[in-house]
């Protein structure tokens, strides 16, 4: 970063002498720069971890908040480009400065108790609604800020030097994604990640605020608009021709749909690994970095050649062992998205316009950005039931690299002959049909039905055992066939952690009310006697339709059963007078955790909706995360006993390994009961340095399974 602004320091040195002398330090146009890209990237997930928990905690919660600030940074870009073109440099100034002073007004960005919601909205417009009133006006400042910033600078040097800049931009964007789950989030709560990021606007505006303000005496100096043509650039405004505007759009369209559906089927499907989402993004971050801050590092043979060898990796792995198989998906995919994200942003890079073009190219830019997240957030789930953008995206990427390659004249150069590549359309044709075969073949597996909406996709799954409830790559329950079907399976046999549990109450009390947070397909109704109640809570409304039109246990379940829709914790606030006996919390085997319901906060809560003798179970089977020590503190912390009972699977019966907490009072019964024998107490060590989560401070990296 220091190298580009020491760079365009030195190429501006080179500029004629009146214009280095009533021009500002090119340091203060890249610090402006770093330091705005910094702030883009890390309000989103500030913003986003301050409204986490009051929708559920899901992915789609990102997803929805990542769509937000995709289609205001477009927005960004074209009122610069409009303040640009429409406005002189002292009407820039003017307007930009009133701008930025009613931004810094907005702050601080956490929204209040207020805005929780009651669970009745659509979490979608809620959401989108509650991001603009809080970050609105100051993401769309932010956001405007590389190409007004590069705009600018070309009023001192013209060259295509202050392109350069939109690599710095990325480099900022780089570091604050990178630093914020491993030195932001660990360290500082919800509420001082807001108030640091508001205090670092602040700053941020007082630094544009000097590079506004030096526009007034460029008004002054500013050449006629015949003048400025001759001097900017000798080109004709005619000679940036439809084409290339139309790529300046597709490209980054399609590099931002790579990424979105790339890091979708990683993420979920192939290894559901925390902040592996973060891997992809970075990979995305570097390619424009790469392609805009020297030319000569885009070598478009070279990698396309890679990518097509990644591609044809990705349709191949089946023939690998099964040990290295995930690994060696997850890193084509990886190689796939760099690959494709360095062709596109490298043609892009390559056909960008003069310097007085800028802020045009720049919009168009990120139009394309937004136009990728809307078809993979809202068009792709309105049209396919399943995650079909992926083959189908993979057709489309395998033909353009082709295509790429085919038509390069050189290993290191980036001439084209493109009637090389029409001469292969037919391999192109081909290309195109292997990644839809190889999914059409590859599904052995008899899907019944699928649902996708705001949570993801989920589907019904039939084998010879029984039909599954599968979420991405997680299962969500399972019922086996004929006789059997009303057998407890998966997390939830007789000898998990909750199934001792249910029959140690069901032994002393006639009647048992029981609590569940996480319906999954309903396999713990299989527990319920005629006298037992249960109240079901599932933030996800496909998840009920489907567990009661797919699989029979809560048909068939002689109790009491009510349903409430919505997030676990706060239909447990509503639920004011329910006391139950035992409170089941199965929202943690997938690893995507939703963390507000394992905060000290959430536990009070908990406790003051059990009875005076009641248990609470929480399932915590998971394969990167160790939550035995967090909740081992929370009890303790809260003045509870806890205890872990693991189970081992048995595939013959259909159930898997788990891990249950159980947790309650120190002299409760429970403990004495037999089949609670072999449940683990919790060590010295793990009650020492064991994370203890607050609402206010909470981060997943401590409690990650590094081995």
């Amino acid at each position: 970063m220091h190298v580009i602004a020491n760079n365009m320091t030195h190429d501006k040195a080179t500029q004629n002498a009146p214009s280095e002398q009533s021009g500002l330090p090119t340091i203060w146009f890249a610090a402006t720069t770093l330091l705005g890209a910094f702030l883009v990237f890390q309000v989103q997930p500030v913003i986003s971890k301050c409204v986490l928990p009051w929708f559920g905690g899901t992915p789609a919660v990102w997803t929805t908040c990542m769509l937000f600030f995709q289609v205001l940074l477009f927005l960004g870009y074209l009122y610069a480009h409009l303040l640009k073109t429409y406005g002189s440099p002292s009407l820039q100034g003017v307007i930009h400065l009133t701008l930025l002073c009613a931004a810094a007004l907005c702050l601080p960005i956490e929204p209040s108790d207020i805005w929780k919601p009651t669970g009745s909205e659509s979490p979608t417009s809620y959401l989108l609604w509650m991001l603009l009133c809080h970050v609105g006006l100051p993401y769309f400042v932010l956001s405007s800020t590389g190409p007004l910033i590069q705009a600018w600078l070309s009023y001192q040097d013209s060259s295509d030097r202050v392109y350069r800049l939109y690599a710095l931009s990325n480099a900022g964007s780089l570091v604050a994604l990178l630093s914020y789950p491993f030195l932001v989030e660990p360290f500082l709560s919800v509420s001082n990640q807001s108030v640091v990021w508001s205090l670092t606007f602040c700053g941020f505006v007082l630094v544009q605020g000097v590079v506004a303000m030096r526009l007034f005496r460029v008004a002054s100096k500013r050449p006629s608009a015949a003048e400025s043509t001759l001097a900017d650039d000798p080109i004709d405004p005619a000679s940036v021709q439809s084409l290339d505007r139309f790529l300046w759009l597709a490209l980054p369209a399609l590099a931002s749909i790579v990424l979105l559906v790339v890091t979708n089927h990683v993420c979920q499907d192939v290894a559901v690994i925390p902040f592996l989402w973060v891997l992809p993004l970075s990979l995305y971050l570097i390619s424009f970095i790469v392609c805009f801050d020297s030319p000569s590092w885009y070598k478009p043979k070279w990698i396309a050649t890679f990518t097509m060898v990644a591609i044809i990796a990705i349709q191949a792995k089946g023939l690998l062992p099964g040990s290295v198989q995930l690994i060696a998906e997850a890193s084509c995919y990886m190689i796939l998205l760099l690959g494709v994200c360095l062709l596109c942003h490298g043609e892009v890079a390559r056909i960008k316009p003069p310097a007085r073009f800028l802020t045009q190219y720049y919009t168009l830019l990120s139009a394309g950005g937004a136009l990728g997240g809307f078809i993979v957030a809202i068009g792709c789930p309105m049209l396919f039931r399943s995650f079909a953008e992926l083959p189908l995206c993979l057709s489309i990427v395998s033909a353009f690299t082709f295509m790429i390659f085919v038509a390069c004249r050189g290993w290191r150069v980036t001439h084209y002959d493109w009637s090389a590549a029409r001469k292969a359309k037919l391999a192109v044709l081909l290309l195109m049909v292997m990644p839809l075969l190889s999914v059409a073949l590859a599904s052995h597996d008899k899907t019944i039905a699928s649902d996708r909406n705001f949570f993801g996709v989920l589907r019904v799954i039939e084998d010879n055992q029984g039909i599954r409830l599968v979420h991405g790559s997680t299962i969500h329950g399972m019922q086996r066939h004929g006789e059997d079907a009303g057998e407890p399976t998966t997390y939830y046999g007789n000898s998990s952690g909750v199934g001792r549990v249910i029959h140690a109450l069901q032994e002393e009390k006639p009647s048992v009310k029981m609590g569940v947070i996480g319906l999954g397909c309903g396999v713990l109704a299989t527990y319920g006697r005629k006298a037992d109640h249960f109240d079901m809570v599932e933030i996800n409304p496909a998840v009920l339709r489907i567990a009661n039109e797919h699989f029979s246990f809560m048909r068939h379940c002689p109790s009491t059963i009510r349903h409430h829709l919505g997030d676990g914790r706060l239909v447990m606030e509503r639920m004011t007078e329910a006391r139950f006996d035992l409170l089941v919390l199965d929202a943690f085997s997938s690893d995507a955790i939703p963390a507000h319901l394992l905060t000290t906060e959430a536990l009070s809560l908990y406790r003051n909706r059990l009875a005076s003798d009641g248990i609470l179970a929480i399932h915590v089977s998971n394969n990167h995360l160790d939550l035995v020590p967090l909740v081992h503190r929370l009890s303790a912390n809260a003045s509870w006993e806890s205890r872990v009972v693991r189970a081992a699977g048995d595939e013959t019966i259909g159930t898997k390994h788990s891990t249950w907490m159980i947790i309650a009072a120190p002299s409760h019964k429970i403990w004495q009961h037999d089949s609670l024998a072999d449940a683990e107490t919790a060590t010295a060590d793990q009650l020492d340095h064991a994370p203890l989560w607050t609402d206010q401070h909470h981060n997943l990296v401590s409690v990650l399974r590094l081995w």
